[in-house]
């Protein structure tokens, strides 16, 4: 049986299997196995990957989302170690080597994550998405992963036993599933990091991590189930709880812009039901109350005292927390 299982969840992603497929064959660790769950694409993905037989198991399924397509993967797999890759990402070489060391290294390690590389459409790269993730660090990590999210899943190289312990990827989550999955993770298990980018993530407009409406929706479950986890610190607890207020804050503003004002309201209640310091709540709630003709000039007097007409435009921003197939 092979040592490594290596599970591309697709989705429509035909045009970028092949140079995902071939980062992993082009891996210098070589007992792994290749398992490309397709979750019902309309695309020629069969076709595509008819090239690749059969060095690539390919599974079908009707369309279930990624944390479904991850999960039939992993039930079809037969690896002591697990690595997803998502299907427009790629990897550098030498990404399961390097992994498979720290594993071997120090077996309370349950998990190894990696630097990864952003492609924009744009053409804009950002080389090392840890440079601007000051708490990525090895060990016990859950009170700082549930600060900033740091680990991706084409990044990471597990052990079965670890997913077997925690359970899989909630399939209800459309959206935050690899996020939650890693949470429960880290809450009990040790990780290690590779500072060295071994990843390149396509940052696409198409990508789920656009979709603000799923992620408004799920980022609020995300943090609803944290704060469900046994014995937290009243630190944790509190952090916890001010990152759930700024999500249905957040829901709160997407649903003001869309005109669903009661959905707008309730999540902003909510939001200051959780923090009733989020003065950005506050202000949300109190706009959701005036006529759209004038809430609009509101918002662009702030924007012009901002001097945002101005300033030139930021840095591409750094990828959501979020994962998608493709």
């Amino acid at each position: 049986m092979p040592k490594v299982s290596v599970i591309i969840p697709s989705y429509n992603c035909a045009c970028y299997l092949p140079s995902s497929i071939e980062s992993v064959l082009e891996q210098t660790y070589r007992d792994l196995e290749i398992l490309v769950v397709d979750d019902g694409s309309t695309d020629d993905t069969e076709s595509v990957l008819q090239r690749f037989a059969p060095s690539v198991r390919y599974l079908k399924s009707c369309h279930k989302g990624a944390a479904a397509a991850r999960n039939q993967g992993i039930i079809a797999s037969d690896g002591d170690y697990i690595a997803f890759l998502d299907a427009d990402d790629w990897w550098e070489s030498e990404k399961i080597e390097r992994q498979i060391a720290e594993l071997e290294k120090d077996d309370k390690v349950d998990l190894v994550y990696s630097d990864m590389c952003v492609h924009y459409d744009d053409g804009t790269t950002v080389p090392s998405f840890l440079k601007n993730r000051p708490l990525a660090a090895s060990g016990y990590v859950f009170d700082k992963l549930i600060q900033s999210q740091f680990i991706f899943p084409s990044t990471v190289l597990i052990r079965r036993s670890c997913i077997q312990q925690v359970g899989m990827f909630d399939e209800s989550m459309l959206s935050l599933e690899d996020c939650d999955l890693f949470l429960r993770i880290c809450y009990t298990c040790r990780v290690a990091v590779v500072l060295k980018p071994l990843v390149h993530r396509r940052q696409r407009a198409g990508n789920m991590t656009s979709d603000e409406d799923l992620g408004t929706r799920y980022r609020i479950k995300f943090h609803e189930k944290a704060l469900e986890l046994p014995k937290l610190s009243p630190e944790c607890t509190g952090e916890l709880r001010r990152q759930l207020s700024v999500a249905c804050f957040k829901r709160g503003a997407y649903c003001l812009d869309q005109r669903r004002i009661h959905e707008c309201r309730s999540s902003l209640l909510l939001s200051l039901k959780h923090d009733w310091k989020n003065v950005s709540a506050v202000r949300c709630l109190m706009g959701s109350y005036l006529p759209p003709s004038l809430l609009a000039k509101v918002r662009n007097w702030r924007n012009w005292l901002k001097g945002d007409r101005f300033n030139p435009q930021p840095n591409p921003p750094s990828p959501d927390v979020s994962s998608e197939q493709g």
